[in-house]
This record gives C-alpha cells, structure tokens and sequence, in this order.
C-alpha cells in the first residue's frame, strides 16, 4: 500500500511540473518560439507548428502521467523526453546560442546546471515509478481526457499566439510593463525623466535580435516625423561602446541607452523587438515582436503625404 501510494504521488509531481510547464507555454506561446528560434535547429516555417504541438505534448503527457494512462508507454517516453531537453540545455547554453533551458517558460528563474538537476530528480522518480509500481488498466476515458488536453493545448496556445500577432500584445499580461500603468523612474534612474512627458515610443532591442534589425528602418522614419512619437531604444548589453557601434551601423537617429540584461528581467522583456507607447508617463500600449497594423498604416500614411 505504501509502495503504490509512493510510486502515484512520484509520476502525479512530474505529471504536474509538465502540465504547468504546458500552461505556461499556453499563455505565453512567443517565449518558447523565440527560444526555439535561437536554437537554430527548425526550419523558420516550422517553428510556430513545432512550438504548439511540444506544448500539446508536454500538456498531454502532464496528464497521463497524472491519471496513469498507458504507463508501459508514457514512462518510457517522458524520460526520454527529460533526457533529450537536458542534452539540448547543456548544449545550448555551453555554446551561448541560449542563456537558459526555456523550459519553465521563464516564469521560474533558474539556471542550466539547477535544470540539470531538477531533470534528474524528474528522471529518477519515474525511473521509481516505472520498477515499482503497479498499474492498473487504463480506461477509456482516461486516454480520451488525454487526447482532449492535447487537442484543447494546441487549439488555446494557437490562439494565444494569434492574438498576440493580431494585437501586438498578450491577452494576459504579467509584465510589470501593462497599459495605464506609469513608467517607473526608478527603472531608468535619471534617463526614466525624458520619458515622463510627451508622446515616446520605448523599444527594448537586442544587438543580436534579427527581428530588431527588421524595425529599425521604421523607428527611424518615424523619428523623422514630427507628429509621431519620438524614439527611444533600450539595449541589453552593460558595454556602453556595443551600444555605440549599434546606433553607428544602422545610422540610427534616436537615442539607445545600453542596460544590463538584469533591468531586462526585472521588467520581464523576455521577447524582443517589445515596445511601450508612452504618453507623459502613462503606458498606452505595448507590442511584442509585431507593430500593430494601425501603427504600420499610420506611418504609411505620413510617408506618402
């Protein structure tokens, strides 16, 4: 009786961490493409498909290890998958192509050796799970409640993302950074005080962001145009010079402040391009990775004129 309530209580923990990974990837589905995206290893076309069926899986397995679905099968593959994503971490980030796992979605903070770790620990108790425990049949609506999740994951994650690219921002937002909130001073110490009057757009970029490089010729049209907001960059680097040679390679005409990744995080911009659209002080917006369509138009609109 022990033992079974021992071997339960070890697969329902890593059933929960995935599910909670899983949800994590639902409401935030743009972290874990860009992460896949750094890894360089995925046709850019197939990222996003790739991206949503990980998290479907991820969800689903979450689940049949909860309700003991199909354990001869789901053990198996779920160690499996634990080894192949602490192999792609140590690879990863000994190679500098990522800073971290990506595998709790950033909403836990850890680093790749604490991943590491907390894998192994995954893999030893369904390593547990699998010699000693006893299993019972599995009924039909166990593996239809499984293939409920994974459908329901990939149909909510899909539409996370898509009004995401529609809006230019998430349906929920954690971010210290959210509409009608006030730019904080203290964030950016004595730069925050050009940012506390008139109309600013504030766009946290990334010397290595292609996406970045993609807005540039945009912020710098409408740097131009006196009846749009002025321009502000923020990159991540504590080298000032990096920040120079940034604004001297693409002729920019805005001013970029170089910031430790620290502020970043403290700010949660885990996707860049981001922006906030400022007016005297007060958020107004923000885009993630896409100008809204209202904002392209806008510009177009000036150019033409």
């Amino acid at each position: 009786m022990i033992l079974f309530i021992l071997t339960s209580t070890t697969s329902n923990i890593v059933g929960i961490i995935f599910l909670l990974t899983g949800i994590a990837k639902v409401i935030e589905p743009w972290k874990f493409t860009q992460y896949i995206t750094k890894l360089n290893l995925i046709n850019s076309q197939l990222i996003i498909p790739f991206a949503l069926t990980f998290t479907a899986i991820e969800s689903a397995l979450g689940v049949g290890l909860i309700l003991g679905v199909f354990p001869t099968l789901i053990m198996p593959i779920s160690i499996l998958l634990l080894f192949g994503l602490s192999i792609l971490t140590y690879w990863s980030t000994s190679t500098g192509k990522t800073e971290d796992c990506g595998c709790y979605n950033g909403w836990l903070e850890i680093t790749p050796t604490q991943s590491l770790i907390l894998n192994t620990v995954y893999i030893f108790l369904l390593l547990f799970t699998e010699f000693f425990g006893k299993y019972q049949p599995t009924i039909f609506w166990q593996w239809l409640v499984v293939l409920i999740t994974f459908i329901t994951t990939y149909a909510l994650a899909s539409g996370s993302l898509e009004y995401m690219q529609k809006n230019g921002h998430p349906y929920i937002d954690f971010t210290p950074l959210q509409e009608n909130r006030m730019w904080q001073i203290e964030w950016l110490g004595e730069d925050s005080k050009s940012l506390i009057s008139g109309s600013i757009i504030v766009v946290f970029m990334s010397p290595e962001c292609s996406r970045c490089k993609d807005w540039l010729g945009v912020l710098k049209l409408v740097q131009w145009q006196d009846d749009l907001p002025a321009i502000v960059g923020l990159i991540d680097t504590e080298n000032i010079q990096v920040g120079q040679d940034f604004v001297d390679k693409y002729f920019l005409n805005f001013p970029v402040v170089a910031v430790n990744k620290r502020f970043y995080r403290k700010l949660k911009i885990e996707v860049v391009p981001t922006a906030v659209l400022l007016e005297n002080g007060v958020i107004q917006e923000k885009w993630i990775g896409l100008m809204p369509m209202w904002f392209i138009n806008k510009i177009n609109r000036f150019s033409i004129e």
